[in-house]
């Protein structure tokens, strides 16, 4: 790449915000240009995340204050995503949203995982969905990219290479053991240190708004195929899923190591 591209990020003050800083900064081919944060404005960015200090220098901006930027990422909450993409798509030529708000392209979908009316429906069939290992030729077309849901995102790269196969499927049933992290950096009862430190307990053991991302990635439409039951445990980071899976088809050994290769 001759030039590097001038990328910029909105709500960079969160646990996504600074990870995917942090991945920016050390990429060769991108200048950091802006990073918003409308609880922190003109703060040094290592005063919020303590591990960039040293690295970068920059104070966080206002989202208002964000000039043009050849890429612009959207870190910000599920619901809030889809009041600002409008005016996003205008800062830069491409966005890649971190949120819910553009991973289904069915607004019903939507609603009915979410709880709430899409309020950019006509935006929904132009994102790519950005799973880079099962949809990578159509990321690099986009200038609209979704990032997936991270328990889909260890669910799917688990079971893609049976539906790539063609393996029939009669259930799904994917076993999910997650980080507090997961839980963003606002704390709440289900992911505060006290309440969850030193012990196991359900989070989402039925009805994961995820489970939605898989089924569209399998491209089946009865929410009985896939089940996520999702469990809290003592770790900061990652994500650990076990899938069972019920086929209509028989493999064996042999079958399933071609598959998955």
């Amino acid at each position: 790449m001759s030039e590097k591209l001038q990328v910029s990020v909105v709500g960079a003050s969160g646990y996504a915000g600074g990870e995917l800083l942090r991945i920016l900064m050390n990429h060769p081919n991108v200048v950091l240009k802006q990073a918003s944060s409308e609880s922190h404005p003109g703060r040094p960015i290592h005063s919020v995340h303590a591990n960039l200090r040293g690295l970068v220098a920059m104070k966080y901006c206002r989202y208002d204050e964000l000039g043009d930027c050849d890429v612009l990422f959207a870190a910000v909450p599920h619901q809030v995503s889809m009041k600002l993409m409008p005016e996003l798509r205008k800062r830069a030529r491409r966005v890649i949203d971190l949120s819910a708000d553009f991973r289904l392209r069915d607004p019903k979908l939507y609603e009915a995982w979410y709880g709430v009316p899409h309020e950019a429906p006509e935006l929904l069939t132009e994102f790519a969905y950005g799973l880079a290992e099962i949809n990578r030729e159509a990321i690099a077309r986009s200038d609209l990219v979704a990032g997936p849901g991270c328990n889909a995102t260890a669910t799917i790269l688990g079971l893609y290479p049976l539906v790539k196969a063609g393996v029939r499927v009669r259930h799904v049933l994917a076993d999910i053991k997650v980080g507090s992290s997961e839980g963003g950096k606002q704390p709440s009862a289900a992911s505060h240190h006290p309440e969850r430190a030193g012990c196991v307990r359900s989070f989402m053991p039925t009805g994961h708004r995820h489970t939605a991302e898989v089924l569209q990635v399998m491209g089946a439409d009865d929410p009985r195929l896939v089940e996520m039951s999702v469990t809290a445990i003592d770790m900061v980071r990652g994500v650990l899923a076990t899938i069972h899976v019920d086929t209509e088809d028989k493999l064996t050994e042999k079958d399933l190591w071609r598959v998955f290769r």
